[in-house]
């Protein structure tokens, strides 16, 4: 207040009080103009599919368009980044990925980005099991039949994956399970499910969006899912612990975040927003295609994704998963 001494008292209160006016009056307009939302895979993937169910309804509750960008590459790192650089005021957005978020950290050291510090926290949006598919052509009806098969063959099979957690979840199943195969990395869920129903790669775990329409039409068989309950949409295929791997659970999940610094208000009222569309009709659409809506306080999204964070660093080193990878 010193540098304020020599200005009347009226002044001063004046100057107190307009920074959080203006603050608040902003974030009453807010929005006001088109919202960008940066989804970090390519089209025909797990994030692009569960934003393209948002963002209708979205629309209507914020009163205006949300523009979703794609900006796949680098594991999902690249929309990411970009997203941390963006103007903090609500008018950039980014779905946060297990893997871009959670797993990131720990495979790619030279990150332009820290999570925990250029991100504020909206809300979960989902979680969602992993699949594990096999093209019709591979001998294995059933995951037993398969085990043998890569135990009799050693490295004779691809397994595709779109996404590190994806990687690190089929690294850990084939180590448990005592078989090796060849990875082929793909950049994201969309292509690496096209690799599989095209024959490049033999199995791989995939996201409910992209996995199940190509198992309903006979494309890809089922053989596994990965999380403690069988999935709801696919309810003839056991869990990898009903079929003697006890305790192999992983889930995956997607969430909302804005650049570090957006206003309070704003991240309040995008909390708002999407809750209510999570908890109405677009909930419901996405039970439809194997997602579980997960809707949080920003609080409590934050401290999930801190817990994550401290997670996969540890099964990343476990698993001996590489920054290339």
């Amino acid at each position: 207040m010193r540098h304020f001494a020599h200005l009347p008292s009226s002044v001063i209160a004046g100057l107190l009080l307009v920074a959080p006016f203006g603050v608040a009056a902003q974030s009453d307009a807010y929005p006001n103009k088109p919202i960008r939302l940066i989804v970090p895979f390519p089209p025909g993937g797990g994030t692009d599919l569960v934003s393209r169910i948002i963002q209708p309804p979205l629309n209507a509750a914020l009163g205006q368009p949300i523009l979703i960008d794609n900006r796949g590459g680098a594991q999902g790192t690249l929309g990411t980044g970009i997203a941390a650089k963006a103007n903090p005021d609500g008018y950039t957005l980014v779905i946060s990925e297990i893997g871009a978020t959670a797993v990131a950290p720990a495979t790619q050291p030279h990150l332009t980005f820290d999570v925990a510090k250029d991100f504020e926290a909206i809300t979960q949006l989902i979680e969602q099991p992993y699949i594990m598919t096999v093209h019709p052509s591979v001998p294995a009806k059933n995951l037993q039949e398969f085990i043998k098969l890569a135990q009799s063959k050693p490295n004779s099979m691809n397994f595709g994956s779109g996404n590190v957690t994806a990687h690190i979840a089929q690294e850990a199943f084939f180590q448990t399970a005592k078989i090796k195969l060849t990875h082929v990395p793909y950049r994201g869920s969309g292509p690496s499910v096209a690799a599989a129903v095209g024959g490049e790669v033999q199995t791989l775990f995939s996201g409910p969006g992209a996995a199940i329409p190509q198992i309903k039409a006979g494309k890809l068989r089922g053989l596994a899912v990965t999380t403690a309950k069988r999935a709801t949409q696919l309810p003839d295929i056991p869990t990898l612990a009903e079929q003697g791997y006890k305790g192999f659970a992983i889930s995956g999940w997607y969430g909302l975040m804005a650049p570090a610094g957006t206003p309070k208000p704003v991240i309040t009222k995008l909390n708002t927003a999407v809750v209510g569309v999570l908890n109405g009709d677009a909930g419901k659409m996405l039970r439809d295609r194997g997602y579980e809506p997960t809707p949080t306080t920003p609080e409590a999204f934050g401290k999930f994704m801190r817990a994550e964070i401290a997670r996969w660093g540890k099964a990343v080193k476990e698993y001996g998963i590489k920054a290339e990878d």
